[in-house]
């Protein structure tokens, strides 16, 4: 497996290649790295709590038990129960605590974030520099998709990413926006660039509304037509 400091100077290399502005490439090189180091630092301080913790409450768990069946109340060596006891508390006290921060702090929960997050920038960084995924022609299906035009939306997914995981970690924060204009892109799933046309073409089926079917959508116009005729005939009777 690549080390984090060969990957992130694999991606430094690759992004000199990409053919944007100057200005463009040397923004994006200084948020990608900013973003990269702070989430690469962040992983590796998790990971080492997170496993110290789970390895203390796995193993204690296993070795009170065991330290506890050799105690004997009855036999006459009282030093050696005397140092089960406090060994056992000891053990007991550690485990405790370990569970305790584990909860209290979430470390389980930053942990898996912060690794998912770290890898979803590299992940997205690759597509963008490969134009593969959905930036291959997604956002711009009447174009031939280029780093250029592809740009804004590479960048627009890093900021997602990037306050996706502060609302997990911190507080969720909502943006007002009652017109839904085109589908989600928050997935981590990339869509098929041929995923936007069938938007385009069947909008309802993002929002459940309409079936795509041709039959249903026939039997609805005819409806609409015989109702349309009935008003029409009830009003020329009245007359």
């Amino acid at each position: 497996m690549i080390s984090d400091k060969h990957e992130r100077e694999n991606i430094n290399n690759a992004l000199l290649l990409v053919q944007i502005s100057d200005s463009q490439k040397k923004i994006l090189q200084l948020r990608l790295e900013a973003l990269l180091d702070t989430y690469s630092r962040r992983s590796k301080c998790y990971s080492i709590t997170f496993h110290s913790l789970r390895i203390t409450v796995t193993v204690g768990s296993l070795i009170v038990p065991a330290l506890l069946s050799i105690q004997t109340p009855t036999s006459s060596n009282t030093q050696l129960n005397l140092t089960l006891y406090w060994v056992v508390w000891i053990i007991s006290l550690f485990v405790t605590i370990s569970n305790g921060c584990m909860t209290l702090l979430k470390v389980d929960k930053k942990y898996y974030n912060l690794n998912t997050s770290y890898q979803h920038f590299i992940s997205e960084t690759w597509q963008f520099i490969e134009l593969s995924g959905k930036y291959s022609g997604y956002y711009t299906p009447n174009e031939k998709a280029t780093h250029e035009n592809q740009y804004v939306y590479f960048c627009s997914i890093l900021e997602k990413i990037q306050m996706k995981t502060i609302e997990d970690e911190f507080y969720k924060i909502t943006e007002h926006n009652p017109v839904k204009t085109t589908p989600s892109t928050d997935s981590l799933i990339p869509p098929t660039p041929l995923q936007v046309r069938i938007d385009q073409k069947y909008p309802g089926i993002v929002h459940g509304d309409i079936s795509p079917s041709p039959n249903k959508t026939t039997v609805k116009r005819i409806n609409e037509n015989e109702l349309a005729e009935s008003s029409r005939q009830n009003v020329n009777s009245e007359s």
